[in-house]
């Protein structure tokens, strides 16, 4: 058997972690900002959307948006790899 393949696994399985972990972390982000800006424990639709549109938007969020996107891309780059091997 070769080596390759299991470390492909190896590897999904860590960015899958990582992966799992940021998106975990942004919604609970974006639920406790709709919260704050609803003023309830558990905020409405237009306060959840709003949150999301400035968590898009949002100067001080870029580097949450590219490591997001950035683990994404590696993580779909090694299923597709995993797939050919």
């Amino acid at each position: 058997m070769s080596l390759l393949p299991a470390l492909l696994n190896a590897f999904i399985v860590l960015l899958l972690a990582a992966w799992a972990y940021l998106v975990f972390t942004t919604v609970m982000d974006q639920r406790r900002e709709a919260a704050r800006r609803s003023g309830q424990a558990f905020a409405g639709l237009r306060e959840g959307t709003s949150a999301w549109l400035h968590w898009l938007r949002a100067r001080e969020t870029r580097g949450a948006r590219w490591r997001l996107a950035l683990v994404t891309l590696l993580l779909l780059a090694l299923l597709a790899a995993r797939a050919f091997v």
